[in-house]
């Protein structure tokens, strides 16, 4: 008699495995995302304010995000979530999502902080 294995198919363009793939479908695709505030001054508005934010290298809040992929965003939370196997596998202490079939850790996550243009979801 043939054994029968079962093999959990799923969106390995989009998902690292079949759990984050479901977690996207059950939770993560539902949740409101949350923009950031942009600071949107006009060119003649606030002068001391601008100067300001030159000074302090503020000048992304001063930039508003001018497109963003909602669909991205809960896609890159969805295999955020990590199993317990996965922190085994990492010693327990890394980080690594997978947007479009490209591996994102905690290093790029780091210097790239902000870029999402995210506060959170709820």
């Amino acid at each position: 008699m043939a054994s029968s294995s079962s093999v959990l198919v799923f969106d390995n363009h989009l998902f690292k495995n079949a759990f984050n793939e479901e977690l996207y479908n059950t939770i993560m695709k539902n949740k409101k995302v949350i923009i950031e505030c942009c600071i949107d001054l006009d060119e003649d508005e606030y002068p001391e304010v601008k100067e300001q934010i030159s000074l302090r290298g503020w000048r992304r809040l001063s930039a508003p995000k001018q497109e963003i992929s909602i669909d991205l965003i809960h896609e890159f939370y969805a295999n955020a979530v990590v199993t317990e196997e996965e922190m085994e596998d990492a010693g327990g202490h890394t980080f690594r999502s997978f947007v479009k079939g490209v591996s994102v850790d905690d290093q790029l996550l780091g210097c790239c902080s902000g870029c999402l243009g995210v506060s959170h979801l709820a």
